[in-house]
């Protein structure tokens, strides 16, 4: 019988040649009978066990993205634990130089909602002169807690609250909705449900069944240091890796564009 190699087989021997790792290697480290991933890349193993292909991945030492591909191409649900942290620096050096060229605050974020690198314009929306939170403090600090708790001083700044809790947290749904299963996922909202107005406009939201949209459509208007500044707020996603995602908050009016051409300004003349 003529077998055809699958599109998980031809992945896996393209996964294994760039890993420099011959058969026989994999089968070693994965504890496999010898001559088995021969016949996997070759299409006469049509559907292996997902442990077997597990092991293979960890003799490959793959990445989660390369782990997501192959086990998808034989049919598995891929899980999406938080990235660890080789994989949130694989996602900063991916991202450092589009940060580096934003002229407005841009910020890394993963599926946790932590904050994980932002460009010099970022503190400046966020942190308030004269209180306990610097920019340091920022590092891996959930963006729904900074938003959404008065403690970090940015939920009273909200001018436009009415609309703008409401759309992050339509916004928060349809971005979680590929992590509902996760075990994570509900520790993340049960956390955030401590705070008063994160469980208000969650508990609203869900009682109305509204539609949601793909990434919020109302602007953030916030007081920074006694001036109204209006900025959008537009997630893109990585297409390497679901489970990460850039933040852009362009300016929404002239008045913001000035202030964030004067911080550029100030920063090349610190």
């Amino acid at each position: 019988m003529r077998h055809l190699i699958t599109p998980g087989g031809k992945r896996l021997r393209g996964l294994r040649e760039f890993h420099g790792k011959t058969q026989l290697d994999v089968e070693l480290d994965a504890s496999l009978g010898i001559g088995y991933l021969q016949r996997l890349e070759l299409g006469r193993v049509q559907q292996p066990e997902r442990d077997t292909l597990e092991r293979i991945l960890a003799a490959l030492d793959a990445r989660y993205t390369e782990r997501r591909e192959v086990l998808e191409l034989f049919g598995y649900v891929v899980d999406a634990p938080i990235p660890n942290d080789t994989e949130i620096s694989w996602a900063i050096s991916v991202c450092q130089a589009e940060l580096d060229s934003a002229v407005f605050p841009t910020y890394l974020l993963d599926c946790a909602h932590r904050l994980l690198h932002w460009n010099p314009l970022t503190p400046r929306l966020y942190v308030v002169p004269h209180t306990n939170l610097r920019a340091e403090g920022l590092r891996r600090l959930s963006m729904l807690r900074l938003i959404f708790d008065p403690a970090f001083h940015v939920m009273p700044r909200i001018k436009n609250a009415d609309a703008f809790f409401p759309a992050q947290i339509r916004a928060l749904r349809y971005e979680m909705q590929r992590f509902h299963d996760e075990p994570w996922y509900g520790d993340l909202i049960a956390e955030m449900q401590q705070c008063a107005t994160f469980a208000r406009h969650w508990d609203q939201e869900k009682r109305e069944a509204v539609h949601i949209p793909a990434r919020p459509l109302t602007p953030m208007e916030i007081d920074v240091n006694s001036q109204a500044l209006n900025f959008r707020i537009i997630s893109e996603p990585f297409v390497q890796d679901h489970r990460f995602r850039v933040i852009f908050c362009p300016p929404a009016d002239a008045n913001t564009t000035q202030q964030c051409i004067d911080w550029l300004h100030e920063g090349v003349n610190a």
